[in-house]
């Protein structure tokens, strides 16, 4: 048996049957094949309903009969990705959110990935006139809720961004699952605005309210969803959820979300994202105080650019600690960092205001010199939530900050000497930020990828202090090199060196 099921719910005035040609598609390409199994959850979502002893059941209804499904799957599968069209989307999110108010989010810790496709996040205008027409199924109970800002489902929504979007942990009110939406450019039943909505990941895909699930000649159908389901196989469980797994996933409990105490460096491994060279990669676990031999390492920072105490436990607060010149009894002589980053604010006349997304600020080492470290980046990624001690982060604050970084890397190094080399970048948004490990990764991956191979001169370190982190990272490079290493193939290397 498969290890992972995908429950594909189909949307209004539909059913099961709206998936099979793109199943049927999918199932001809061995990265599904082999990997899922499939299952429908089909409800009665009829046009007309004239039937006096027959009702159209309403999303709390929908909701619960999902539940009583995923139930079932959750004692089969290992994990489970929901897919869903239009509607779908909304009868997935009354599920979670129903789960996550009965104080039961554990039940959720198998889903590792939610897609929905043209979900009316923000209600349907079409839907919204077609209720002020006269015909028979504008009384559709279902139809109700897609109008525009239906309270019901913004209550849904809000609960779903507290207790799935920017969670960190498993607990009984909140579970971390990764969700993203796909809108159709052309579709006029569910705008793109509607369908991104207030999830932070979206992405518009050629097609109108139906095309979009059909695969097309393009392939980006097929493509993005081999993507998303890829990135469900690997996406962690909840930190929390590790002593539950079955023993075959389980880590020693030592390691489970455990600190490692001393550095460790994994790699390097070389990924040809260029046609001209290939790039090293290397994975560093351990203390910040550690890191040694590395010309820049960055740190991310909140958008005030303010960084945390010598005794916090975060990276940004061990980073300032390690680079601050102390005296022989262990005080604070010079706080480098720190001191430098507040001049830079002033000089740019940002002290006490937030910078944009993306940020990214140079200081000297202090401290870290004489371990090979020549500079320090200060990356403003993560947006403190006002009267709270939590951060959100946008993920298009990640991908800024890359490209930023190697911007100011390439212009400190032509001003310089030329001999920066070396980046170790932490995984952005992962930590307070609710990120998880995989999505980190994957925005990070994305400027990454291009920055190198237009300059495929450097060499990047990952930084992680958990050994599960530490473990989970390399696993990812390891699968982007055989994705980079499929994709090139021995006659596309070959055709390389003869032009």
């Amino acid at each position: 048996m498969r290890r992972t099921v995908i429950v594909f719910i189909h949307g209004l005035f539909s059913s099961g049957a709206t998936w099979d040609k793109l199943i049927e598609h999918m199932k001809r390409t061995p990265e599904f094949e082999n990997r899922f199994d499939t299952v429908s959850f089909a409800y009665p979502s009829p046009r007309f309903a004239w039937n006096p002893l027959r009702r159209t059941p309403d999303f709390d209804t929908l909701a619960e009969n999902l539940r009583s499904l995923i139930v079932e799957m959750t004692e089969k599968y290992e994990r489970i990705v929901l897919v869903t069209h239009s509607q779908g989307g909304l009868v997935a999110q009354r599920f979670l959110s129903r789960v996550l108010s009965d104080g039961r989010a554990r039940e959720l810790a198998k889903i590792r990935r939610i897609v929905m496709f043209a979900c009316p996040n923000s209600g349907s205008e079409l839907f919204l006139l077609m209720r002020k027409g006269v015909t028979p199924f504008t009384r559709n109970t279902q139809v109700r809720e897609l109008r525009p800002l239906h309270v019901s489902v913004v209550d849904s929504q809000r609960r779903i961004l507290r207790g799935i979007i920017q969670a960190t942990e498993l607990s009984d009110t909140k579970c971390p699952i990764p969700v993203v939406c796909y809108a159709g450019d052309s579709d006029n039943v569910v705008i793109p605005a509607s369908a991104l909505g207030i999830f932070p990941d979206g992405i518009v895909l050629p097609g109108d309210h139906f095309s979009i699930i059909s695969p097309k000649p393009d392939g980006r159908l097929v493509t993005a969803l081999h993507r998303e389901l890829s990135r469900a196989l690997n996406e962690p469980f909840p930190e929390k959820f590790v002593d539950d797994l079955p023993s075959y996933r389980r880590l020693p409990k030592d390691q489970a979300g455990g600190f490692l105490i001393e550095q460790e460096i994994l790699g390097p491994v070389s990924i040809a994202l260029s046609r001209r060279t290939e790039t090293p990669f290397f994975v560093r676990g351990g203390p910040v105080e550690q890191l040694a031999n590395v010309d820049i390492v960055v740190s991310s920072e909140n958008t005030y650019l303010q960084m945390s105490q010598f005794f916090k436990a975060s990276t940004s607060g061990s980073l300032r600690f390690a680079a601050a010149i102390r005296g022989t009894g262990g005080e604070i002589l010079e706080d480098v960092a720190n001191d430098h980053l507040t001049s830079w604010l002033r000089s740019h006349a940002t002290y006490g205001h937030q910078v944009p997304e993306g940020t990214v600020a140079p200081t000297p080492s202090g401290a870290l010199e004489d371990k090979g470290v020549r500079r320090i980046y200060h990356a403003a990624v993560v947006n403190p939530v006002s009267g709270t001690n939590d951060y959100t982060v946008n993920p298009l604050a990640v991908t800024r900050a890359v490209h930023n970084i190697f911007s100011l890397a390439r212009r400190e190094r032509a001003e310089v000497d030329g001999s920066l080399r070396s980046i170790c970048i932490p995984l952005f948004g992962a930590g307070r930020g609710g990120m998880s490990i995989t999505r980190s990764f994957d925005l990070i991956w994305d400027s990454l990828a291009g920055e190198l191979e237009e300059d495929p001169s450097w060499e990047i370190h990952f930084a992680a202090r958990r050994r599960q982190n530490f473990d989970q990272i390399y696993k990812l490079l390891q699968a982007k090199q055989s994705e980079y290493t499929q994709r090139e193939g021995p006659k596309g290397r070959a055709a390389d060196g003869m032009v």
